[in-house]
C-alpha cells in the first residue's frame, strides 16, 4: 500500500494522472522505505519506480526523467521511441509532453514538484523547482515551452504544488534571501525577516506568484502541499535529514476520445 499525494484539482481531470510518492510503502504491516539514500542501486531504483506505477493503475515499466541541475532548462517529450536512458542524459529541471501512456517525474527531497496540466491541448509538465531554479523561473520557463510547443494558453493552466519545504522551515542565508526580496518588494510573503534578522524563504509561495504573472489564474494554482520538514515522517526533507532518500512526483497522460 503506497500513501501518496494527490491534488484534488487534478485528480478531477479524468484525462491525467498523478501522484507524489511518500517516504515508504506498506507490505504486510511493515512499513518500507521508498526510494531511500542508497546509492549506486538502480537495480532498487526501478523496482520502486514500477511498483508506484503499479500503484496508480499504470501498467508500464517506462517512467522518463531528466537530469536536474537547479537550472531553467525544460526538455520535451515528443518521441514515444526514445529511451530512458537517453531521456536521462539531458539536463533539465522540467518535463513536458503531448504524448499518452509516458510517464514522466522529477525528485525532490525539500525541493517544490509542480505538475502542470492543460486540459484544451491536452499536455502536461512536471516541474523540479528549488531555491536556484526558482530565482531562474524555471516555473515561467516551462509554461512559456507549453505556448511554443503546444499553443498552451496560461489561463487554461492547472498547476499543483507537492510536498515541500515551506516559509515556517525553509532558514536561509541573506545572500540567498536578496535575490527574492529584491523581486518581489513589497511582497512579504516570499521572504519573512524574524527580529532575530533570520529569513526565511517560502518558495511554494514564490512559485504561486510566478506562475499568476505568468498568466495562471490564481484559482488555477494548488499551494497547500504538506511541508517536508513538519511532516519529516511521511516525506523526505535534505533539510532536516541530510543523506535521504527521495519523492517521485509523476504525471500521465491518458488517451482521450
Amino acid at each position: 500500500m503506497f500513501f501518496s499525494f494527490f491534488i484534488n484539482s487534478l485528480s478531477n481531470q479524468s484525462s491525467l494522472v498523478h501522484a507524489t510518492s511518500s517516504r515508504y510503502f506498506v507490505i504486510k504491516d511493515k512499513k518500507i522505505p521508498f526510494l531511500p539514500s542508497e546509492k549506486n542501486n538502480e537495480e532498487l531504483f526501478r523496482k520502486h519506480q514500477i511498483m508506484f506505477l503499479e500503484s496508480l493503475g499504470i501498467g508500464k515499466n517506462i517512467i522518463f526523467r531528466t537530469s536536474q541541475c537547479h537550472g531553467n532548462s525544460a526538455y520535451v517529450l515528443q518521441d514515444p521511441n526514445i529511451s530512458m536512458n537517453k531521456v536521462s542524459q539531458f539536463e533539465a529541471d522540467a518535463i513536458v509532453t503531448h504524448l499518452p501512456e509516458c510517464p514522466i517525474m522529477v525528485l525532490t527531497a525539500d525541493c517544490v514538484p509542480i505538475v502542470i496540466y492543460d486540459p484544451v491541448k491536452h499536455v502536461t509538465g512536471v516541474v523540479h523547482a528549488g531555491r536556484l531554479g526558482t530565482q531562474k523561473q524555471i516555473l515561467s520557463v516551462t509554461i512559456e515551452t507549453l505556448s511554443r510547443e503546444y499553443g498552451s494558453r496560461s489561463k487554461d493552466l492547472i498547476v499543483g504544488m507537492g510536498p515541500a519545504i515551506r516559509g515556517c522551515c525553509y532558514e536561509v542565508g541573506e545572500d540567498c534571501a536578496l535575490p527574492f526580496i529584491k523581486n518581489n518588494l513589497g511582497k512579504s510573503e516570499i521572504v519573512k525577516i524574524t527580529n532575530k534578522n533570520k529569513f526565511f524563504l517560502d518558495l511554494p509561495e514564490a512559485n504561486r506568484r510566478e506562475g499568476c504573472e505568468a498568466g495562471v489564474l490564481n484559482r488555477n494554482i494548488y499551494t497547500g502541499g504538506p511541508c517536508t520538514v513538519c511532516e519529516n515522517q511521511r516525506w523526505y526533507s535534505y533539510r532536516k535529514e541530510g543523506n535521504t532518500g527521495r519523492l517521485i512526483t509523476m504525471t500521465m497522460l491518458r488517451p482521450r476520445s
